[in-house]
């Protein structure tokens, strides 16, 4: 994975969180998943696609992060249950 620098001092990018979840559980095409790095100099925040840390759920096919389960199928057996 290549070094990304601050677009405003050109420091060095620091990653604080690989993977984080964004957008809606409800819609899979509306959520992504991101890498989080803040610069160590002036303390910018910058997001890219997360590059690693990502699987597919077997079961619906969602691509998310390995530290989270599901959300796809998570919402799914909530509705289920909820129409019983």
């Amino acid at each position: 994975m290549a070094e990304k620098l601050c677009p405003s001092c050109h420091k060095v990018l620091k990653l604080r969180e690989s993977g984080y979840p964004m957008g809606s559980s409800f819609l899979k095409a509306d959520r992504v998943h991101v890498d989080i790095y803040e610069c160590p100099e002036c303390h910018g925040i910058r997001l890219y696609a997360a590059e690693s840390d990502m699987v597919t759920c077997p079961k619906c096919g969602s691509v998310h992060s390995a530290k989270e389960a599901c959300a796809i199928c998570a919402m799914n057996a909530a509705i289920d249950e909820a129409g019983k």
